[in-house]
């Protein structure tokens, strides 16, 4: 570490010293040499120290933004605090923002930068401020940026100008990108309130409804898995148990931190956003185990400045594990997971009213509501259709 954070013979600099003392007195020395001798972190940060640079977050924004160097890298300097936290999905927004712009031929880019910089970052940034600003509204806001560019590029092709175009154009251009139309609708209200077209509209589009579901009786098989099955890591038994019992999404399933856990007694409890919910005795065991002794190995220890410690750990610890990288380990032991997390969901609003599914699952209100109208929907079809082949329906459970 010396070798590598300090110029000649000279000290450690101290802005590097919380660096220095986290990996050398990490639980895993094995995975502290294997980072600093595969990693290409090391060779930046070696980089830095011998040009006497001040590692700062704008430094590391000047490099290349390659995810699995520079972005890891970041992390590990913010886990150490050599750099304070920032909201990294908004800064990777204005940082990719910024580098597609710069390619965008003048006349593109007079209409793409306000668009980009003054309604969907600015936008951004005014979430961030309020709280989360999370990886998948990040993804939605590069959408719209790209939605755009690539109408604007199809326009170009047939030598038409944003001003010229009409609705004929948009629902033309909507034949052959059907699954951009949600995309392009932030640039077509935002040009339509500019006066950059006056003719051009989205049709009101119906919200989308659940179309992926498995049975029951294979929901049943599923949490019986996750609850019994030893030969599934710890973490995918858990997760896999709450989408089935809860509903939770992913991207809120990640987000627990240990605290939210609580035992009373015999019972257990885990407060999902506001409320605690009464766990079955298996899951709550399982919970237990996994806080005692969390499924990763980072080379740093856990946070002990009063961060969360989250109940599904990343790398480094004091972040929790990505959404999708729960998702891929959940396919790979072959769980279902929207198609589950659908169906425990219906379940949930065949017995409970919208209100109570709305604080216990932490959906919005007019969601749960949705979901309540699309499950007795289903349930009249199912009754309609029952009745004409002249068959009484199955008993519900």
């Amino acid at each position: 570490m010396r070798q590598l954070l300090a110029q000649g013979d000279g000290p450690v600099p101290p802005a590097l010293r919380p660096l220095a003392d986290a990996l050398a007195s990490a639980d895993h020395p094995r995975s502290v040499l294997t980072w600093l001798r595969t990693s290409s972190g090391p060779k930046i940060l070696a980089e830095l120290v011998s040009q006497n640079a001040e590692i700062t977050h704008a430094s590391l924004d000047a490099l290349s933004q390659d995810y699995n160097t520079t972005h890891h890298f970041r992390k590990l300097l913010v886990a150490t605090g050599v750099l304070p936290e920032r909201n990294e999905n908004l800064a990777r927004l204005e940082l990719w923002s910024a580098d597609v712009l710069a390619r965008l031929p003048q006349h593109q880019m007079k209409i793409i930068r306000p668009f980009a910089e003054w309604h969907i970052i600015r936008d951004a940034r005014r979430r961030s401020s309020r709280g989360r600003y999370t990886t998948n509204a990040a993804n939605s806001d590069r959408r719209d940026i790209r939605a755009a560019i690539d109408f604007l590029n199809w326009l170009d092709e047939k030598q038409l100008d944003l001003a010229a175009a009409g609705q004929e154009e948009l629902d033309l251009w909507l034949t052959t990108h059907a699954t951009r139309r949600r995309s392009i609708g932030a640039f077509i209200r935002w040009a339509g309130a500019r006066r950059l077209t006056s003719t051009m509209a989205l049709t009101a589009e119906r919200t989308g409804l659940p179309t992926q579901f498995i049975t029951e009786t294979a929901l049943n098989e599923q949490l019986k898995r996750c609850l019994n099955d030893d030969q599934l890591p710890l973490d995918v038994r858990i997760a896999g148990g709450l989408i089935g019992l809860y509903g939770l999404p992913v991207v809120r399933l990640v987000e627990l931190a240990t605290d939210r856990f609580e035992r009373t007694g015999d019972d257990a409890y885990l407060t999902i956003e506001r409320n605690p919910v009464l766990l079955p005795p298996k899951l709550a065991l399982l919970i237990e185990e996994q806080i005692a002794r969390p499924a990763v190995r980072s080379m740093l220890r856990p946070p002990q400045d009063g961060r969360p410690t989250y109940l599904f750990p990343g790398v480094p610890a004091h972040r929790p594990i990505t959404a999708q990288r729960m998702v891929n380990k959940l396919r790979q032991h072959g769980l279902e997971v929207i198609s589950a997390r659908n169906t425990a969901m219906l379940e949930a609003v065949a017995d409970l009213p919208p209100i109570v599914i709305s604080d216990l699952f932490g959906v919005s209100a007019s969601s749960a509501h949705r979901w309540a109208r699309f499950a007795q929907d289903s349930w009249t079809d199912y009754l309609a259709a029952c009745r004409k082949d002249d068959a009484g329906p199955p008993e519900r459970s």
